[in-house]
């Protein structure tokens, strides 16, 4: 195994990350498994990931300490920006396409629908990563999928049980 695989390896042990109930714990979490992910995609060559990587750290960081729709435009603009300048096929387009998901999802949601926009930006990158053979990133988006799905339903089974509030007219 070289040393570009070790890398997604790596990164992969950040699943703990998605089995968070805290929003903060999961996007410290995040944030350690963008670094170890970035170094991966830097060792396969892949320019356009590593972009998304470093996109994702600022996008993660960022929604620790604000909501702001303008801070999530310009991280917007700035993937699909460099979508169009560093994207050389379909494949190439999937983390960037990812990354608008997941900004959105970080500066916009909490809880479940959190949880959901993460779901959605996984499976983005999961299917890049089976089109680049990212051995260590199919199993941690894979992984990735899975716990979110958990967490997921932990969340919604934690909210279901809270009795519903009544309102007083």
């Amino acid at each position: 195994m070289d040393l570009a695989q070790i890398a997604g390896w790596l990164a992969a042990a950040a699943i703990i990350a998605m089995l968070q109930k805290s929003d903060l714990r999961l996007k410290q979490g995040l944030i350690v498994h963008t670094v170890l992910y970035g170094i991966h995609f830097v060792l396969l060559g892949l320019p356009a990931a590593v972009i998304s990587c470093v996109i994702a750290l600022a996008r993660i960081t960022l929604s620790i300490y604000t909501r702001s729709l303008l801070c999530a435009a310009v991280l917007i603009i700035i993937s699909v920006a460099t979508a169009l300048a560093l994207s050389r096929s379909t494949v190439e387009i999937l983390p960037l396409a990812a990354s608008v998901v997941l900004t959105l999802s970080m500066f916009r949601f909490d809880g479940i629908k959190l949880r959901l926009g993460l779901l959605a930006g996984s499976i983005l990158w999961l299917i890049h990563n089976v089109c680049v053979q990212s051995w260590g990133g199919i199993f941690l988006e894979t992984c990735f999928c899975l716990s979110t799905l958990w967490g997921l339903w932990n969340l919604v089974r934690e909210q279901s049980g809270k009795p519903k509030k009544e309102v007083c007219l």
